[in-house]
C-alpha cells in the first residue's frame, strides 16, 4: 500500500486534466454555458466541480497545509451544494466557479 505522499503526483495529474476540461468549457463562452435549450457545459462543469473535491479530498494534509491559499472548505462546499442542489444550482455562480475560481486553485496547485 503506498502512503499519501505517493500519491501527490497522480493526484495532481488528475487535477491538471479537470483544469484543461473545465477550461474547454470556459473556451466555449459564456453564451454557450447559459444556452437555456443546451445544458451539457452546465452538467460537465457540475461533473468537473464535484471531481476536483473528490481529487481534493485525496491530498494528503501535509500537502494541503503547504497550499493554505487554497480554500479547501470551500471545494467541498461548492462540491456538496452541487451534489445535493444540482436542479437549484445558480448558473452564475456555477460559471464563476469553473471560469475563476476553477482556473486559480488549479494553478496554486501546480504551479
Amino acid at each position: 500500500m503506498t502512503d499519501d505522499l505517493d500519491r501527490t503526483p497522480a493526484i495532481l495529474a488528475d487535477i491538471a486534466r479537470f483544469a484543461a476540461s473545465a477550461q474547454r468549457v470556459v473556451d466555449r463562452g459564456h453564451a454557450h454555458f447559459v444556452d437555456p435549450a443546451d445544458d451539457e457545459q452546465r452538467r460537465i462543469a457540475r461533473s468537473l466541480l464535484v471531481d476536483l473535491s473528490a481529487a481534493a479530498d485525496r491530498l494528503s494534509e501535509p500537502f494541503r497545509q503547504t497550499h493554505p491559499e487554497v480554500d479547501w472548505r470551500g471545494i467541498r462546499a461548492v462540491r456538496n451544494f452541487i451534489a445535493h442542489d444540482y436542479d437549484g444550482t445558480d448558473e452564475e455562480i456555477l460559471w464563476q466557479a469553473i471560469a475563476v475560481q476553477f482556473p486559480a486553485v488549479a494553478l496554486a496547485l501546480l504551479s
